[in-house]
């Protein structure tokens, strides 16, 4: 049957209905004389993929029900090892399709183009004995046809690779007891549409464990005899970088088995020495380079379908510092929140990348890593890399990029890091009004429009504080400097909000190095003493924060170079800062006369500077100070002050109002006052409501809670250490056992 004409040449049907990818042939009872067994034979050492074959078999158990043949969707990442599952879930259940079994590798070849489906059918066909010179022309005739000749009994058809949608319908058997297993990089969306009133049911296949990785590598290794002391922990190491692929883990165990190569414990050696999997599959010797090739070409035909904007943005995202970025990542990269749309679709429906929740990307970490290497590939082409050493590798990023290509990493690497520099300063901009020497800051307008509120912008950019620390990593490595000082200040608002510690210090350390190294080049800049006055300033506070008794003697080294370095640099904003910390530190270790004296200091330093923020912190702790030294009346005076200057700002400090309410609350109950205690409290809590500071409520619930029993109402006692405990719990606070022993222990009077 002809398509266009209607006319049918070959076969011998006798009744026919023809509409698109609907053509039904009726034989005369005519059964193809031969049942083929076309699976290919599924891989050795196959491991785990239990859930995968358990859900493979619910949906066979099902199949005697059904009207209509079931497609399933088997899906997931390049070399995931989705055609490994589907092959030895076949070989367990082929037995049960006596119609057959028949497979094709769907997959593109050459020129990217899908492989010819038409052919597929004919191949399909032929293989059940039908002369060749009955078969009809054209996809809608041959898959009419097929359908007829698999009517009679259910069989099963695997589709490996297929590229897009349009290939599956025509391929489907007659009998509706039959199974379609697709295998496919795409999540083939659309599917559905294509099948009409056939729904598919899809099964994602996701990458191995570390323990089933290790499995089969230690498989393909052929690691049969004992263990050598110490392999065991290499391995652990080592194994990670496989991404979960079963591809990576044999390659990766070929390699290890060869014993003129040293064997396991050599490979092992070698790959944890070594920057990556791919480079350490990468090595000039002839298996290394194989196995490259082959890791890489598990990964090209994707990678090759993609047109260039999306190619780009794919090789720009390996250079991400880790395999998971947010959506605004990738619409940067595209130049725009709607051709980012279009490329990160692209790039899920290729599972290049995944979704791990809402806004959020995340590559396997192989494909990240291939997809680097293919940014750095762009860049040495032009110079260093061979055309040879390209080709067999399969790192070649495309064929036309020419000279633009040869700085494609350190665009990207740049363009990186001022990305992640602009969203941190943007939260920081939202959660503190500090002052900051980064330029960023000097212009506000530019920050306000990158977050619609503080809570967004913290839970951004705390998504993304590994990148964010990784970034200042490699700007550190490749001695930019300025831009690692930068970015360590910008980060202090997510760190110091949502408690990233090791991050925060880490960050900070890396800071002082870069201030040192500023400060050693041949021509410092201006402001090189000042950067790393307030780089120790920045690491001393991340140290304080912690609070370990460590930390404090870390702090007050930072401290003390900042105040130092500040004095040189005549920053009387910064030493002041520096001596307050100082003060901080004195009044955590139990130092309360000395921290009052540093507390004095530090408001000294400030001379003339217009800076009422500052001072009033500073009234705030001499408060704090006088009252842990037991000398209640100066800090009742000193607290009083501290709230009066708070309220007085240009946009009043409510909250630290609140805080040094709180505090002379503390001392007044300490003195022996509670009544005035309660009241003070009561002001508090109304100044804290709306603050998003639920845990300070609670503290002040607890504290107000203690003053009602010592004025002998234990009912009001009990109900604002009830509500102190509810939100200490809610929180996972530590406190709530404080409140807890409140409880249930004797009200407290007089």
């Amino acid at each position: 049957m002809h398509s266009v004409s209607n006319s049918m040449s070959g076969g011998s049907a006798h009744t026919l209905v023809q509409a698109q990818y609907a053509t039904l042939y009726q034989q005369a009872q005519i059964r193809p004389p031969r049942i083929p067994r076309m699976q290919p034979a599924p891989p050795d050492g196959f491991v785990d993929r239990e859930q995968v074959r358990a859900r493979l078999h619910a949906l066979a158990d099902g199949l005697a029900a059904r009207t209509s043949p079931l497609v399933v969707a088997v899906t997931g990442p390049p070399g995931v090892g989705k055609t490994g599952v589907v092959l030895h879930w076949v070989a367990e259940r082929s037995a049960e399709f006596p119609g057959g079994v028949f497979y094709a590798d769907m997959s593109p070849r050459g020129d990217l183009d899908p492989s010819d489906t038409a052919g597929v059918l004919e191949t399909f066909i032929g293989l059940l004995d039908i002369p060749r010179d009955e078969l009809p022309a054209g996809i809608p005739a041959l898959g009419g046809y097929f359908r007829s000749l698999t009517s009679d009994a259910p069989c099963l058809v695997v589709l490996d690779g297929v590229v897009n949608t349009g290939q599956v319908p025509p391929l489907l058997p007659g009998h509706p007891a039959s199974l379609v297993l697709v295998t496919s990089r795409q999540l083939l969306g659309g599917l559905r549409v294509a099948l009409g009133s056939t729904r598919p049911a899809y099964v994602p296949v996701e990458g191995l464990d570390d323990a089933a990785c290790a499995e089969l590598f230690r498989y393909a290794a052929d690691t049969t005899g004992p263990e050598q002391p110490g392999q065991d922990e290499l391995l652990r190491a080592v194994i990670p970088a496989f991404g979960g692929l079963p591809v990576a883990a044999r390659i990766a165990g070929a390699c290890a088995a060869d014993p003129l190569d040293g064997g396991l414990d050599a490979f092992v050696r070698q790959l944890t020495g070594r920057g990556s999997l791919l480079e350490a599959l990468s090595m000039s010797d002839e298996q290394s380079v194989d196995g490259a090739s082959e890791v890489f070409g598990v990964f090209q035909v994707s990678y090759r379908a993609l047109d260039e904007p999306a190619a780009r943005v794919f090789r720009a995202l390996g250079l991400n510092p880790t395999p998971e970025f947010a959506d605004a990542l990738v619409d940067e990269l595209a130049g725009g929140a709607e051709p980012g749309a279009r490329i990160r679709r692209t790039l899920l429906d290729g599972s290049l990348i995944e979704r791990p929740r809402p806004g959020r990307c995340r590559m396997n970490r192989l494909v990240h890593e291939y997809a680097g290497a293919l940014a750095r590939s762009a860049s040495a082409s032009a110079t260093s890399l061979s055309s040879a050493s390209s080709a067999s590798s399969g790192l070649s990023a495309s064929s036309g990029e020419g000279a633009e290509g040869a700085d494609e990493a350190a665009t990207v690497t740049l363009t990186l890091a001022d990305w992640y520099l602009r969203r941190a300063a943007a939260a920081e901009h939202l959660v503190s009004k500090r002052w900051r020497i980064g330029p960023l800051f000097a212009e506000p307008d530019l920050l306000d429009t990158v977050f619609a509120s503080e809570e967004e912008a913290l839970d951004a950019v705390e998504a993304d504080r590994e990148n964010a620390a990784a970034v200042v990593g490699l700007a550190l490595r490749d001695q930019r400097y300025g831009q690692v000082c930068e970015q360590a200040e910008a980060l202090r608002g997510v760190f110091f909000r949502r408690k990233h510690h090791t991050l925060w210090v880490q960050v900070c350390g890396w800071a002082v190095q870069a201030a040192v190294k500023r400060m050693e080049l041949p021509e410092p800049p201006a402001d090189a003493l000042l950067v790393s006055a307030r780089m120790h300033y920045e690491l001393a506070f991340a140290h304080f924060d912690r609070g370990g008794a460590d930390d404090l003697v870390s702090a007050a080294r930072h401290y003390e170079a900042a105040r130092e370095a500040a004095r040189r640099a005549r920053h009387p904003r910064t030493e002041s800062t520096a001596l307050e910390g100082l003060g901080m530190v004195a009044l955590k270790q139990g130092r309360p006369d000395e921290a009052a004296d540093l507390f004095g200091q530090a408001l000294d330093a400030l001379g003339d500077l217009d800076h009422p923020r500052g001072r009033a912190l500073l009234t705030y702790h001499r408060g704090r100070a006088a009252s842990a030294a037991g000398r209640h009346d100066e800090a009742a005076d000193r607290l009083t002050a501290a709230r009066r200057e708070f309220a007085a700002l240009a946009t009043p400090d409510r909250y630290n109002e609140a805080r040094a309410l709180t505090r002379h609350a503390e001392s007044a109950l300490a003195a022996g006052n509670p009544d005035q205690a309660a009241a003070l409290l009561t002001e508090a809590l109304d100044l804290f409501q709306g603050r998003g500071a639920p845990k300070e409520e609670a503290d002040a619930r607890l504290v107000r809670g203690d003053a009602y029993a010592a004025l002998a109402d234990g009912e009001q006692a009990r109900t604002d250490w009830q509500s102190a405990l509810d939100v200490y719990a809610e929180l996972g606070s530590l406190r709530a056992a404080e409140a807890r022993a409140r409880l249930v222990g004797p009200t407290r009077e007089g």
